[in-house]
């Protein structure tokens, strides 16, 4: 780590200090020492909020958007918003300058499958998640396992790229299946993931300047929309 990291890390905040245990769980010490400590912040920062799901199909419920449940995730993801401005200047990437453009890359997607689709839970669940795990292990993939560059794009490696495709379409396939009413076969509800995870892991390995949490959720959010509706039609 650079003599410059090192003072940035040092200025940290209590919050991130009384994290620090979380760095020395099995594995994490490799992890960080191939990523980096603040790449490692900024990508576990970024998964937080496809964890906020998980505990959905213990929850009884009707309806995900019960009054207690939407309570539930207007807390988490304001709180979400919040963790993300205060602890920028921990994970930022040295001369970043589009934070909060990032920020609201993340949050426009899932929000957007949401007033577009106000019943159909799971293509929002199946758009974070892919946004969160896939995106959120592209680069500690990359990083860690290394091997041959994209021929398009040189800046990304085929390790990150499947690492996207595994994680994000396991994460979507969990959440998509506990909540699609009414509830397809596994194996079904994991092509459409699996094919959406892929189709946005291809997105975001372009060359583009465009905020990548913006093309990969809503790349994600169109391809699920467009495959669970031929699913359906021809059911």
């Amino acid at each position: 780590m650079s003599q410059v990291e090192s003072q940035l890390d040092a200025s940290g905040t209590v919050s991130s200090q009384a994290a620090e245990w979380f760095f020395t769980l099995p594995g994490m010490p490799a992890l960080r020492a191939k990523v980096g400590r603040r790449e490692l912040r900024r990508r576990l920062l970024h998964m937080v909020p496809g964890v906020i799901p998980i505990g959905l199909p213990f929850t009884p419920h009707s309806d995900v958007w019960e009054p207690l449940l939407m309570t539930a995730a207007i807390v988490f993801c304001a709180s979400g918003l919040i963790a993300a401005i205060v602890m920028a200047p921990q994970v930022k990437r040295r001369g970043e300058q589009n934070w909060t453009q990032a920020v609201w890359g993340y949050i426009l997607p899932p929000f957007a499958a949401l007033l577009l689709f106000p019943a159909r839970a799971e293509l929002v669940l199946l758009t974070l998640q892919i946004i969160a795990f896939g995106d959120g292990s592209a680069t500690l993939g990359g990083k860690f396992f290394g091997g041959s560059r994209l021929p398009w794009n040189t800046q990304k490696t085929w390790s990150g790229l499947l690492c996207f495709v595994l994680m994000g379409s396991l994460a979507a396939t969990y959440s998509y299946w506990g909540e699609a009413r009414p509830s397809p076969p596994i194996g079904q509800a994991y092509l459409i993931c699996l094919i959406a995870a892929l189709c946005a892991a291809l997105v975001e390995s372009l060359p583009s300047r465009m905020n990548d949490n913006f093309r990969v959720g809503m790349t994600a959010l169109t391809v699920g929309f467009a495959l669970s509706s031929l699913m359906q039609a021809t059911a």
